[in-house]
């Protein structure tokens, strides 16, 4: 089974699109799809119910309160493990799909690649960010991790290599940085050269919309990487001067750009 896992908040006018993508692949494998609604205060309830209740091959978990995206992901990833997935893919909630065979293909090059247990594809609007190697170490002082999170699809296996209550007890922002990060330890990744999919850029978390909050967000990107290079020994070749210069450069672009 292929579990879609979307974490979503707030996002009214783009979760429809991000569902029916999903309900649109053409794939030899089962899917399920897993939302978890973040305590979304417009109308991103209805419009989940409404799918929810069409299909039963959607699974809505409505948050009480809002637990943020990492911890909200998390516990999605334990409800999938339980159910006994084999693949998990990632969409967005702001995002979609515009392959109707990207799962298809992406399992296709699981099973024909076992030594690799994680591949992403590049994404539209996305420009030349996305990059085919798994050795992430070689970025996290430039930008992180820059698979775009909505291509990707993982062997759910590699949940076990990531102590995901460690990871929350850290209390990212986000979770892919840090999750990708540990699995490019554990595993090849796999690239595949087509657009699968759209990013949307807007507010978001990962673009936060005061300047004070996207700073505050930087920070939160050198804490990962650090926690990542003192989690693996220095592979993630974290110095402070790096990411002092990438800070100062990251401030600059916030303010000028």
């Amino acid at each position: 089974m292929i579990a879609v896992c979307i974490a979503t908040y707030n996002h009214e006018a783009f979760i429809a699109q991000a569902i029916e993508s999903v309900l649109a692949q053409v794939c030899d494998e089962p899917i399920r799809v897993y939302i978890g609604d973040d305590a979304s205060t417009d109308g991103t309830r209805a419009v989940c119910e409404q799918y929810a209740a069409q299909d039963e091959r959607i699974v809505y978990i409505r948050r009480p309160k809002n637990l943020g995206l990492s911890a909200n992901t998390i516990d999605l990833y334990r409800r999938i493990m339980a159910d006994g997935a084999e693949y998990i893919a990632m969409l967005d909630g702001d995002d979609y799909w515009t392959d109707e065979k990207k799962l298809q293909r992406q399992v296709d090059y699981l099973r024909e690649h076992p030594e690799v247990g994680f591949v992403h594809t590049a994404a539209e609007g996305q420009g030349d960010e996305t990059i085919p190697t798994g050795d992430m170490s070689q970025c996290y002082d430039r930008s992180g991790a820059r698979q775009t999170n909505s291509t990707v699809l993982f062997r759910a296996s590699l949940l076990h290599e990531a102590d995901l209550a460690e990871i929350e007890q850290q209390g990212f922002p986000v979770l892919d940085y840090p999750l990708y990060g540990i699995f490019s330890q554990h595993t090849q990744f796999g690239y595949l050269p087509i657009a699968t999919a759209v990013w949307r850029e807007h507010i978001s978390v990962s673009r936060p919309s005061s300047v004070g909050a996207q700073i505050r967000y930087k920070k939160e990107r050198i804490r990962i990487w650090h926690w990542l290079d003192k989690k693996y020994n220095g592979h993630f070749h974290f110095r402070w001067y790096r990411a002092i210069l990438w800070y100062l450069w990251q401030i600059f672009y916030i303010l000028f750009a």
